[in-house]
């Protein structure tokens, strides 16, 4: 589908959800020619849930032993 600069900025979020729904591409045109396609994403462009959780393991370099210990009224009132 081909749709006019003018017309996509005023229905914009519409043809986002319609991209998203049906999973086709539009071609944005200024002047006859075109500018831009938004279509929905690739495969590739999605990430994979397996390789994100975990990936940060063994990262932290260093960690206190008092880390999780309450504060006190002067470290209160000086982190507020």
């Amino acid at each position: 589908m081909k749709m006019a600069v003018s017309e996509f900025k005023a229905r914009c979020t519409q043809v986002l959800r319609d991209v998203a729904t049906h999973g086709t591409a539009v071609e944005v045109t200024n002047r006859g020619r075109v500018v831009a396609v938004v279509g929905p994403p690739t495969a590739e462009a999605m990430p994979d849930p397996k390789l994100f959780f975990g990936s940060l393991a063994g990262t932290v370099l260093y960690l206190s032993d008092d880390f999780d210990e309450p504060l006190g009224d002067a470290e209160w009132e000086a982190a507020q």
